[in-house]
């Protein structure tokens, strides 16, 4: 465990680059590395993709760089154990060399392994619940470890147990994950439906290619990546928007619910390729708020809350944060900025 010094530099560990910082941060190599970590006041954090620092944080930043890596082929499986500081991208790239199948859809999904159960982060008709198997982790406040099955992390749409009260002491230290090594591809996505992609390395570069080419890259343009979820609404509300749109996305959720497109939304609202001060939203892909250089966390919350203001007078739907938004105590919600 490497400690930095005081006022540790937050810019290169949040992919919007804001210029922020923490009291002190701890880069965590190893899982026994936990077992030091001696502060109440912390955050825990992967490749920060999936964050928006609203202010410095007068805290300790805990970040995950636990990179062991287990693979084994028992019968028609691969049992992988995968270290919560593996870039998810990286690990799919070396799972489908291998022959294990299953997570090729969220190819070029930014973020760390350890942070993807927590938001069950999903892409293309695949969410990384749909294949763990079970998750460890360390807890914090009474420093015991712990695990839990797959169907104990109670994964939903962008979200699991991990974000729950209950969890928040929980510092995601493996990742274990069940697949198969047979290819049956998955085209749910009307994206990449009927493309003809036998092989799992087809699918792949096809998906890096779509999310290249509609989606900026944060070593490039500071980005979280989507910033609102997809908006979960009535039949009411999804017959108000056909009887303007006929075209409009509209996705079956569950309990006679149905999901909508946010970009589309967003889109529809007026909201695509703007810019507000230092901030924006990209010219491919409205629901990408995107740091235009030298943007502040209050030009992105203003960006944001202006359009869920256009979204909600044209739609009445309200839209709410995909991404964690980390003030100086720690997470806060987005109604309280």
């Amino acid at each position: 465990m490497k400690e930095s010094k005081a006022m540790f530099d937050l810019e290169k560990h949040n992919t919007f680059k804001m210029k922020v910082k923490a009291k002190n941060g701890l880069f965590i190599n190893t899982a026994e590395d936990l077992n030091k970590v001696d502060t109440d006041k912390y955050l825990i954090l992967g490749s920060g993709s999936d964050v928006l620092f609203v202010d410095d944080y007068e805290g300790t930043v805990l970040i995950n760089t636990i990179k062991s890596l287990e693979i084994k082929h028992e019968g028609n499986f691969y049992k992988v154990r995968a270290g919560g500081g593996i870039l998810l991208d990286s690990l799919i790239s070396e799972l489908v060399d291998k022959g294990a199948y299953g997570l090729e859809n969220l190819s070029a999904v930014p973020g760390t392994v350890g942070a993807a159960p927590v938001q069950n982060v999903g892409a293309y008709g695949v969410e990384v619940g749909d294949y763990i198997e079970s998750v460890e982790y360390f807890d914090l406040r009474t420093k015991e470890t712990g695990r839990l099955l797959k169907k104990d992390c109670l994964f939903t749409y962008r979200h699991s147990i991990f974000k729950e009260d209950i969890a928040k002491s929980w510092f995601i230290t493996y990742v274990n994950f069940s697949l198969p090594d047979t290819f049956t591809p998955n085209f749910t996505y009307k994206g990449i439906e009927g493309e003809g992609l036998f092989s799992a390395k087809a699918v792949r570069d096809k998906i890096i290619a779509l999310r290249s080419a509609k989606l900026p890259d944060p070593k490039f343009v500071g980005n979280a990546g989507s910033f609102f979820k997809n908006p979960i609404v009535n039949k009411e509300t999804v017959d108000a928007i056909k009887a303007q749109y006929q075209d409009a996305p509209v996705y079956p959720f569950e309990n006679g619910l149905y999901k909508l497109a946010a970009g589309w939304l967003i889109d529809k609202a007026g909201c695509r390729d703007i810019t507000k001060d230092n901030a924006g939203t990209w010219e491919h892909q409205a629901l990408v708020l995107v740091n235009r250089g030298g943007s502040k966390p209050s030009e992105i919350i203003a960006l944001g809350k202006y359009i869920c203001a256009k979204v909600k007078e044209k739609f009445a739907v309200d839209l709410y944060p995909e991404v964690r938004l980390i003030g100086k105590d720690g997470e806060v919600f987005w109604q309280d900025l």
